[in-house]
């Protein structure tokens, strides 16, 4: 089983429920893909191989590299204004016992419309058409669409290797997708409306819980809307396939 982790799909509770029962990191049954990997891909290949579930952030290429006929695979696909705006607010709400270098310090003095606006590296690598450039891109998902054209490119790659995985789910509908990977998976049915919401939990106070889940508006979208032009092809395209 493979799970393609997009960030900021739902992917703590999938993760979760298989260290529960398949195993934990240090066991070796389950494989968590991260940046100490990026320079020791052929490493990480020959763990995955061994793996009954692997998962994380992993570059399409990463993916591939292990990839069998024995291969399971699957992710989930969320709108990607709102997968943006959660990427945001689970940033600037990180504590600093997790992560405080000088990166997320930027990050956490930027507004949203400062940080949707922004054209700088560490925020357009984590926030400009992440979702196309995760399933074209190479191990660090550095090269960055600076054209329309460039875009529409990115997309119609992400969709080719996209179609070739055995589930795609929706943010949406999360239950009955992540139900279906239990039963494939041959393990207990996950209760309904288990979900594991990592910025619910960092953001405390309930002021900051509603901004944090509030949709663009307007003008944010439009500030957006560079940022997430390849994904919304991507994602509009595999949801019109399931409608």
């Amino acid at each position: 089983m493979v799970f393609i982790h997009v960030p900021k799909t739902g992917g703590t509770s999938i993760n979760s429920y298989f260290k529960e029962f398949v195993g934990s990191k240090r066991s070796g049954l389950a494989l968590f893909y991260d940046e100490s990997f990026a320079d020791n891909a052929d490493l990480f290949a020959r763990k995955a191989r061994n793996a009954r579930f692997v998962t994380g952030h992993m570059p399409w290429t990463v993916f591939e590299s292990f990839r069998s006929e024995n291969t399971y695979a699957f992710t989930f696909l969320r709108d990607p204004y709102d997968r943006l705006r959660s990427l945001y607010h689970h940033a600037v709400n990180l504590p600093p016992s997790v992560r405080d270098d000088e990166d997320m310090r930027l990050v956490k003095n930027m507004s949203l419309k400062e940080f949707l606006a922004s054209r700088h590296p560490v925020v357009r690598l984590a926030a400009d058409n992440f979702l196309a450039r995760q399933f074209t891109g190479a191990l660090k998902l550095k090269e960055l669409p600076e054209t329309q054209e460039d875009r529409q490119r990115l997309a119609a790659a992400a969709i080719r290797n996209l179609s070739t995985l055995n589930l795609i789910g929706f943010n949406e509908d999360f239950d009955s997708a992540f139900s279906e990977i239990a039963q494939v998976a041959g393990l207990p049915p996950p209760p309904r409306g288990r979900r594991v919401n990592a910025t619910a939990d960092l953001v405390a106070a309930g002021r900051d819980r509603t901004a944090a889940s509030r949709a663009l508006d307007d003008e944010t979208r439009e500030l957006a809307q560079p940022l997430v032009e390849a994904d919304l092809i991507v994602y509009e395209h595999f949801r019109n396939l399931r409608g």
